[in-house]
């Protein structure tokens, strides 16, 4: 049931994403401001409203009486190809990456000069992947598809001059849809999806007219799915399964040093290796159907980056990044062939008018290699490849204050 299993631990993802953006199968692409300095300093703040998905205080920056909103979308162009397979069918997965449009929308509104209410719909997490019918890691994996439709409800309050605080709920609905074949039969087809809840918090510090600092947080997120589908030929029926999200922990640092140029550093931690294992049962007898053995590892992101105003209208970013993956060589499959990778990015911002603010970013994700090596078991045969794999990724976003 390995092929179930382990798609159902990519349970959390946006409508039409595609490969994972992220280490792991995170989704980073909530911002187009962010991105143009490679999300360096998010968390505390940005021109826009985009940062509070990493930290709700933000929020207070953008306290004026009245609405204001954003709408972001990214257009994501992956690459992950093995031409060298050596399992059961041919050597070449063809590009497994889809081409995807990631959105994101963002509102506030201030109810006093302290008081800062907001909300966000976005999806932290996502995954598509979709081989060359044929190939021989179809049977770990062939198709999967993943979708998450998570929206946060936001507060955030100005204990006085120089610290804010925030908090929030995530509410989140995923679904999933995956298949796993022979080069002759299709072995595994199921559905699944559910609700899960969480939090968000954090807290953004301002000592000074020229330093902002930032700490968010997400909190772990509980999905039970519930669905049925097949695997040939052990099972078919109602399937259940159970996945909690990582908790994620982002440091941002915004410091202007003169009256163009502001200096943006961050870091960010997830929880990944709380994911141990993921296992599928029969429903409603619980009889286990299904386990995969996981053992993921820590992730982490460092970004730096600046950004320059050129004019009163026009602002400039750019910015590099590392981020460690957090899977494993011992447990990587053809359904995320996930490895380190650097980050390299531009963007900016342009006022088109005085209540509306335009982005824009481009970033280019180099990727380290995903080589797979698993030993024949639990029914599927070894399986051994490597993935050349890159991102190309071009967002866009718009501001308005109503």
């Amino acid at each position: 049931m390995n092929k179930f299993t382990g798609v159902v631990c990519f349970v959390a993802a946006i409508a039409g994403s595609s490969t994972a953006m992220a280490g792991g199968f995170s989704i980073r692409e909530q911002s187009a401001e962010g991105q143009g300095a490679s999300f360096a300093g998010v968390a505390a703040g940005t021109n826009g409203l985009s940062s509070m998905f990493w930290n709700p205080a933000t929020l207070s920056q953008h306290n004026e009486f009245g609405f204001i909103s954003e709408g972001n979308a990214a257009l994501i162009a992956p690459y992950s190809r093995a031409k060298n397979g050596v399992g059961l069918g041919g050597p070449d997965s063809g590009n497994i990456g889809e081409l995807a449009i990631v959105p994101a929308s963002y509102w506030s509104y201030g109810i006093t000069d302290r008081l800062t209410v907001g909300g966000a719909f976005g999806a932290p997490f996502g995954l598509t992947t979709d081989a060359d019918n044929g190939w021989a890691g179809g049977v770990h994996g062939d198709k999967s598809a993943v979708k998450t439709y998570n929206f946060s409800p936001n507060v955030a309050y100005q204990l006085n001059d120089w610290i804010s605080v925030g908090v929030g709920a995530q509410i989140e609905y995923m679904q999933v849809d995956l298949t796993s074949r022979t080069p002759a039969l299709k072995v595994l087809d199921a559905e699944a999806g559910g609700f899960g809840f969480g939090m968000t918090a954090g807290i953004l510090l301002e000592p000074t007219d020229t330093t902002d600092i930032g700490i968010g947080f997400r909190s772990s997120v509980s999905h039970k799915l519930k669905g049925d589908g097949f695997r040939l030929p052990v099972y078919a029926g109602d399937l259940t399964a159970e996945f909690d999200s990582p908790e994620m922990v982002t440091l941002g640092i915004r410091q202007q040093v003169s009256d163009q140029v502001t200096l943006l550093g961050g870091v960010e931690w997830t929880n990944w290796s709380r994911f141990k294992d993921l296992t599928l049962v029969a429903d409603p007898s619980g009889a286990i159907v299904g386990r995969t053995v996981e053992n993921w590892k820590d992730g982490w992101y460092f970004s730096a980056g600046a950004e320059y105003a050129y004019s009163d209208a026009l602002l400039l970013r750019a910015g590099v990044a590392y981020e460690k993956s957090p899977v494993p060589d011992a447990t990587r499959t053809p359904r995320l062939p996930d490895n380190d990778r650097y980050w390299l990015s531009v963007g900016g911002s342009y006022k088109i008018k005085d209540n509306m603010t335009a982005h824009l970013a481009y970033s280019h994700v180099f990727m380290k290699d995903g080589d797979i090596n698993l030993a024949a078991g639990g029914g599927l045969p070894a399986l051994s490849a490597s993935f050349k794999q890159h991102l190309d990724i071009i967002s866009v976003g718009l501001t308005t204050d109503w």
